[in-house]
């Protein structure tokens, strides 16, 4: 069973990861096969507990991932959403939202940013699954809370606020993320209830 309580996080929620476990051999750089982490694991935070790692990050469930090597790194920022690499793969391995299995499935959200060299060696990080989440509200998009909030393809994984002219469509229904709690300002983080089913990986 992969749910932890009592979990371990090496450095931070918002650390890239060159090993599974955490952990490095500080001479060697090679991983160390122990600890208490794996790729898989998830644990659910109070708002109270993730804001003891960070100011941006709220209640919710985070899992320890790796990036597939064929993510677009400057798709993968803080606040920014991916989902799935493959369905093969599962949940457990995601990728940057243009190159994704497909676009409604599992969304998760980054904490932080990678680098190409770390994309080069698997790296692993934690991403937010569940629970209220900050994402990066793209250029030019302003709404208020209780906005639908989406993420497509083409934006790089930034979120906007849909048109609320007409009815949704099944391609705009793949989109959505989430609900906003906070309003979505252009170029700033905002708090989204995520609308992700909950699984146990």
């Amino acid at each position: 069973m992969p749910l932890q309580r009592n979990d371990f996080v090496a450095q931070s929620l918002t650390t890239v990861y060159l090993s599974s476990s955490q952990l490095v051999d500080p001479r060697t750089g090679q991983p160390y096969r122990q600890g208490g982490s794996y790729r898989g694991i998830y644990f659910d935070l109070t708002e109270e507990e993730a804001q003891q790692y960070s100011t941006s990050l709220h209640e919710g469930r985070y899992r320890f991932v790796q990036i597939d090597s064929g993510a677009t790194v400057a798709n993968i920022v803080q606040g920014s959403v991916g989902l799935m690499a493959s369905v093969s793969q599962g949940i457990n391995v995601v990728t940057s939202l243009d190159k994704g299995v497909a676009l409604g499935l599992r969304k998760v959200v980054f904490l932080s940013s990678v680098t190409a060299a770390q994309l080069a060696t698997p790296c692993y990080v934690f991403v937010q699954e569940a629970g209220r989440a900050s994402v990066y509200i793209k250029s030019g998009q302003n709404g208020s809370p209780g906005d639908l909030v989406v993420a497509a393809s083409g934006d790089g994984g930034l979120c906007s606020i849909p048109s609320q002219s007409g009815n949704p469509t099944y391609a705009t229904l793949k989109t959505i993320v989430g609900q906003a709690w906070t309003s979505p300002l252009s170029t700033q983080l905002c708090t989204v209830e995520l609308w992700n089913p909950i699984e146990q990986g």
